[in-house]
C-alpha cells in the first residue's frame, strides 16, 4: 500500500528509473498460517523481546503482493529467520516452498536451517535444495549463544558449500539479551551488534577461507560491521587476543569484502558510507525488510535510496543483476 503523505510513489518511479526497472527483495519475511497456541506464543516471545506491541500483522501472499505492487518490487525471496527445531524449519520451509509453487515470478524461497541440531540442518540442507526447490537458505546469528565460528555448524557449511548456496544472515537477540538491551526490542541495538559478533567469529574461524563457495548476505548492511573492520583487523590481531588459527590482517579484509550486504532499513549516509569502504557495489542488495520493518520507515528508506549520490544509477542497477547471479533459479523460474 502506498502512502501519499509520504509521496512514495514518485520515489519508486524515480528508484525505478534509476535501477532502470523493477527490484528483487531478497529480505523479506514470511509465517505460515498460526494456531491459537502458537499465536500465543509469539505474542509471548514479543513480550519478553521488549516489544510493546508486535511489529507488524499477520503475513499473507495478497499483503505482499500488494505491497510488491506498490512499490516496484518484482520478486521477493521470503524468509523466517528463527531459532527453529527441525520439524519446525520443516513447518516454515513446506509452506514457503508452497506459496513460491503458486507463485513462481512473484516469490523465491530462502529455506530455514535448524541450526540447534546440525545434523538435521545438514538433513535439511538436501530436502529444502532437491524436495523444496529452495533458492537459498536462512541463518540466524546465534543459536542459543553459539555463533557461527562453532566448529558443531562445520558440517553444515560444508554441505552449503557443496551446493554453491546462498544464505542471508539475520540477526536474532544475543544470550544475555535481558541485561544488554536497555529495555528495547532487539531490531533497536542489539540486532545490529549480533551480525558483528557472528561474522567476526567465523572471522577468526576461517569460515569464509574454508567455505568459499558459499555466499552470504549480512542483513540491514552489516549491522556495525563496517565501523568496526579496521578495528577488527588491527587492534583485533595484536598478540594479546585470541587467534588460534593464524588469521591475518590481509585475510580479515578478503573475508569482508568477499561477502555481500543488503540495504534493509539501511540507507542512510551512516550506512552506506562505511560499507562502501569495505564493499564494493556489486556486492550490495536491495533489501526492504516487509513486513516487520514497518511500512513508513520501509517508504523513507525507499526514498533515501532513490535520492542517494553514494551510488550511481549504474550501481543501483546492479542490485537485480547480482541478486540473479546469487539466486540463479530466479532466471529459470522466469525463463519457464
Amino acid at each position: 500500500m502506498v502512502n501519499p503523505e509520504n509521496d512514495v510513489a514518485n520515489a519508486v518511479a524515480r528508484l525505478r528509473q534509476r535501477s532502470g526497472g523493477d527490484l528483487i527483495d531478497v529480505h523479506a519475511h514470511y509465517t505460515p498460517p498460526l494456531t491459537e497456541a502458537g499465536l500465543a506464543g509469539l505474542l509471548a516471545s514479543f513480550r519478553a523481546g521488549n516489544f510493546t506491541a508486535p511489529p507488524a500483522g499477520p503475513w499473507s501472499v495478497e499483503s505482499a503482493l500488494e505491497f510488491m505492487d506498490g512499490h516496484g518490487i518484482s520478486v521477493q525471496m521470503l524468509s523466517s529467520p528463527n531459532r527453529l527445531t527441525p520439524d519446525m524449519a520443516k513447518i516454515h520451509n513446506d509452506f514457503g516452498a508452497k506459496v513460491v509453487r503458486e507463485h513462481p515470478d512473484r516469490f523465491g524461497l530462502l529455506a530455514n536451517l535448524p541450526l540447534i541440531d546440525p545434523a538435521g540442518a545438514v538433513s535439511e540442507v538436501a530436502r529444502a535444495t532437491e524436495e523444496l526447490g529452495a533458492d537459498g537458505f536462512v541463518l540466524v546469528t546465534n543459536y542459543d549463544g553459539a555463533y557461527l565460528g562453532d566448529p558443531r555448524f562445520t558440517d553444515v557449511f560444508a554441505a552449503l558449500d557443496a551446493k554453491r548456496a546462498t544464505v542471508l544472515l539475520h540477526p536474532v537477540v544475543p544470550a544475555g539479551f535481558d541485561v544488554l538491551a536497555c529495555g528495547r526490542p532487539g531490531p533497536v541495538i542489539e540486532f545490529p551488534m549480533d551480525t558483528t559478533r557472528t561474522i567476526v567469529d567465523a572471522i577468526y574461524a576461517r569460515v569464509f577461507l574454508d567455505f568459499p563457495n558459499i555466499n552470504f548476505v549480512l542483513s540491514h548492511a552489516g549491522g556495525v560491521l563496517p565501523i568496526l573492520a579496521e578495528r577488527i583487523g588491527s587492534t583485533g590481531l595484536l598478540p594479546w587476543v585470541s587467534n588460534p588459527r593464524g588469521v591475518t590482517k590481509a585475510e580479515v579484509r578478503q573475508q569482508i569484502a568477499g561477502l555481500f550486504y543488503d540495504t534493509a532499513l539501511a540507507t542512510s549516509p551512516n550506512a552506506l558510507l562505511p560499507l562502501l569502504e569495505i564493499a564494493s557495489p556489486d556486492h550490495i542488495v536491495f533489501g526492504s525488510d516487509y513486513p516487520p520493518g514497518d511500512l513508513e520507515v520501509i517508504e523513507a528508506h525507499m526514498d533515501a535510496l532513490s535520492r542517494t549520490t553514494l551510488l550511481s544509477d549504474h550501481h543501483l542497477a546492479q542490485f537485480s543483476t547480482t541478486a540473479t547471479t546469487l539466486f540463479p533459479r530466479l532466471t529459470a523460474r522466469s525463463d519457464a
